[in-house]
């Protein structure tokens, strides 16, 4: 079963939803299921290549205080330095994502992007930080190489922010939602799915 998660490692509601997605999906995988995470890149704030977009990672979603956003991620054993955080365009980190997608590292480099951003106060933009990142979890990385890998291209969302959770069956679920939906929708999807 393939579930599409689109979003953006500025985006601190992203890397809250992802960080509950990673626990549903490690219990699904515990519990039997088959599942593939497909990342499609998202730029909640968009400028030119290597410019810093400000504080995009506040941009979008509910209306509250940084100290809430950090108190809930703390529930869900993340944590967030949101003074740390270095705003940075995230073009070049979702093509990292894509080409650890070609080596089956997609999801661990996906954490390790939004920790450093949200948690290490790194530069996801910066070649030289994202070449050690790359290497954290045995991915080689050099920007000016072509990646084998498909193209990270910046897609729709399918409403006013991400992320953005699209599973087989059309079904769509938006913004950093709870543990237990992610749960019951990757259950109910599995349940529902056609064998190949």
């Amino acid at each position: 079963m393939k579930v599409e998660f689109i979003h953006d490692i500025a985006c601190v509601w992203s890397a809250l939803g992802y960080a509950r997605f990673q626990r549903a999906a490690e219990e699904h995988r515990a519990g039997g299921g088959g599942l593939e995470v497909v990342f499609r890149p998202y730029q909640t704030a968009v400028s030119s290549a290597g410019t810093p977009p400000g504080r995009g990672h506040l941009r979008r979603g509910p209306a509250v205080l940084p100290e809430q956003i950090a108190r809930a991620a703390a529930v869900d054993g993340l944590v967030l330095n949101l003074d740390r955080v270095v705003p940075a365009h995230t073009a070049r980190a979702h093509r990292l994502i894509a080409l650890a997608a070609a080596c089956g590292a997609a999801e661990d480099m996906a954490a390790r992007l939004y920790r450093a951003h949200f948690t290490d106060g790194l530069d996801v933009a910066d070649a030289d930080v994202l070449r050690d990142l790359a290497s954290d979890i045995g991915v080689h990385w050099n920007d000016g190489e072509r990646s084998r890998a498909e193209p990270a291209r910046s897609v729709r969302a399918p409403g006013p922010q991400v992320p953005v959770f699209r599973f087989p069956d059309g079904t769509v679920l938006v913004g950093a939602v709870s543990l237990a939906a992610l749960r019951s929708e990757l259950r109910r999807a599995s349940f529902n799915a056609v064998p190949a």
